[in-house]
């Protein structure tokens, strides 16, 4: 699933400069962006998620992301944090680190 600030606009320009299905469902964020080191994404996304795995990829990477990922780990649910590079955006590479972490469920 998306979860970002384009909202159901990711589906049709970033999946398919990706390779990944323009089909995923999105989970609806309003504005975007980390405030006071959380990223505004997260409380929706985890939500979303709930316990099952759960990469996130973000250029906006808050001083809160860590903590948060590790207690999701701690809890029990694979969690990934991936830092997308904001110069260069998500890449394919970004996609192919988290396809290789998610062979290990």
């Amino acid at each position: 699933m998306w979860c970002t600030s384009w909202n159901h606009l990711a589906a049709g320009w970033i999946a398919p400069r990706l390779g990944l299905p323009d089909t995923w469902p999105h989970v609806p964020v309003q504005g975007g962006g980390s405030r006071f080191g959380h990223q505004s994404k997260l409380s929706p996304l985890n939500a979303c998620a709930a316990r099952r795995p759960l990469a996130v990829l973000d250029d906006e990477v808050g001083g809160k992301h860590p903590s948060n990922a590790d207690q999701r780990i701690a809890g029990g649910t694979p969690t990934l944090l991936r830092p997308v590079n904001p110069y260069h955006g998500l890449r394919r590479a970004d996609i192919d680190a988290v396809l290789t972490w998610l062979r290990q469920f």
